[in-house]
């Protein structure tokens, strides 16, 4: 045994010296060397400027690659007026926006400092908002005095819910600090997505939630508020006696996405499929407590109620089968309300009441298809329809590339009657490209958001301002780059005659500001 370990030790050692001196290639033999070029991240001079304007950046090593530099603001080229061993100076583009900036050498990337591009957008420094809210801002209501009501999925604004968390609705003054004086309590247990105001001056709220302050487990996705945010309540007789109820008895099974009030009646779209109505004074089966019944109809995605929550049987129903017409084969991602009464909807459908309605479609205000409105319609999903009463147009956004037969590449604009004003023609878009909302200003100019990183072949990421013919508006371009979702742009003027936008939605910065889904922009 003594013989066979030394006999086993030599042969280790002996492989191991073989191995020892046996040479292996170098694996990084022939690469290139370092080009021993530094791109400084301290602040440039200036660190702040408008289009045109001559930025000198600090770096070093680049003076003999100045033949092959090319430099960028966030994506976009520059143009570079000198080199020399200090760093480099270069000319912002008229294409330029906030962002990081980048020196290329052949494939070689060494990144720079973020410069802020100068322009006629920023966020309003009247705003005395600097948190925002802790979720979406789904829709708002302004009051004649300038307040704003503010709902959506938040459970904090301005962290004055830290204690006390504010349940998905808020007031807060013109300028965004907080109003103390709305009575709504705990407020709702889950999302509210829309408001919309009766001529009495009460508020109706929809979304996806069964309970709103004390009264729990009372409502179907949508009530009624008074003007201070409290619930509307009347009393009713019940098995036990008398209850305080919501005033409004009335819903659906599903989510309610926007309402709509015209001639004292609501018009509420969405993702449901039963009207719901509790039905009081009728016992349990042990007789001892109310069992609140629930009377049910179905009813499809679009739906018109009464003040006090009743079915409107008058509104694309079928009084024989009991039951809601067929109405739209598909989800209705947005909708609009002319002053007539009549509602154009948008979304993922194709026919409406079992007639051809591409993607969009105009209801009579009996519920009938309006058949004609937008021609031969989209090609797929239009997600939002905003409509501007000074320019007197609807502008689409979607995902759709061609609209009555014509390529439109996610955005078209309407007139009144859905023809199409040629005047818009946006450049065509990548396949991964989805626009989410696209909005007006009385001003001509149109905001869009969604889904993209580029607008033809300029650097835009997730929010762009155009011109009405759908060119990227110059001066327009201190945005950054933008991740989020906008559900709402609100338009209103300062003093001196500015257009200012309270923009809201799901996002947590703007132009490198942190500022999270609820902000007013200045257009200047």
């Amino acid at each position: 045994m003594k013989i066979l370990a030394y006999i086993l030790a030599v042969s280790i050692a002996l492989i191991a010296c073989s191995k020892k001196d046996k040479v292996y290639p170098d694996p990084y033999a022939g690469g290139r060397a370092p080009l021993g070029v530094t791109l400084s991240t301290d602040a440039p001079a200036p660190s702040e400027a408008a289009v045109g304007t001559v930025i000198t950046f600090k770096g070093s090593g680049l003076l003999p690659h100045k033949d092959s530099i090319h430099f960028n603001f966030n994506g976009e080229a520059g143009e570079i007026v000198a080199v020399d061993s200090t760093g480099i100076q270069v000319k912002v583009p008229a294409t330029a926006s906030t962002g990081v900036t980048s020196v290329s050498i052949g494939d070689q990337v060494f990144i720079g400092p973020v410069f802020k591009v100068k322009g006629n957008l920023d966020i309003d420094n009247t705003w005395k908002g600097v948190v925002g809210s802790s979720s979406w801002v789904n829709d708002l209501y302004r009051f004649s005095d300038g307040r704003i009501l503010l709902i959506g999925d938040f459970l904090d604004y301005e962290h004055k819910g830290v204690v006390k968390p504010i349940g998905r609705i808020v007031l807060i003054s013109k300028d965004g600090e907080i109003d103390r004086s709305l009575q709504s309590g705990r407020g709702s247990d889950g999302s509210l997505s829309t408001i919309g105001a009766l001529p009495s001056g009460k508020l109706v709220v929809g979304g996806s939630f069964a309970s709103y302050d004390i009264h729990l487990a009372e409502m179907h996705n949508i009530t009624v508020l008074n003007a201070n945010g409290s619930i509307d309540s009347t009393v009713v007789n019940t098995f036990e006696g008398k209850d305080t109820v919501p005033a409004f008895n009335g819903g659906t099974d599903g989510n309610i996405s926007r309402v709509f009030v015209h001639e004292n009646k609501i018009t509420a779209v969405g993702s449901f499929s039963y009207y719901e109505q509790y039905v009081y004074g009728i016992s349990d089966y042990l007789h001892e407590r109310d069992s609140l019944v629930v009377d049910s109809i179905p009813v499809r995605n679009l739906i018109r109620f009464f003040p006090d929550g009743s079915l409107d049987s008058s509104f694309n129903y079928n009084t024989a089968l009991h039951r809601s017409n067929d109405g739209a084969n598909g989800p209705i991602a947005d909708a609009c309300m002319q002053d007539d009464g009549k509602l154009i909807i948008v979304g993922r459908f194709t026919r409406y009441n079992g007639m051809d309605a591409p993607y969009i479609a105009r209801i009579n205000t009996d519920g009938s298809l309006d058949q004609g409105f937008g021609g031969a319609g989209a090609d797929n999903t239009i997600a939002s329809i905003r409509y501007n009463a000074t320019t007197q147009r609807f502008v689409l956004a979607g995902v759709f590339r061609k609209f009555d037969g014509v390529d439109h590449h996610g955005l078209v604009m309407l007139k009144t009657d859905g023809t199409v004003d040629p005047q818009l023609t946006p450049l065509p878009m990548a396949t991964d490209v989805s626009y989410r909302l696209a909005q007006q200003l009385n001003n001509g100019l149109i905001v869009v958001s969604g889904y993209f990183n580029k607008y033809g072949n300029v650097h835009r990421s997730g929010f762009m301002v155009l011109n009405p013919d759908g060119s990227l508006a110059a001066g327009y371009n201190n945005t950054a780059d933008f991740s989020g979702s906008l559900t709402k742009v609100f338009e209103t003027t300062n003093s001196s005659g500015q257009t200012q936008t309270l923009i809201t939605g799901l996002f947590s910065t703007f132009n490198r500001v942190q500022i999270t889904n609820v902000v007013r922009l200045l257009f200047k």
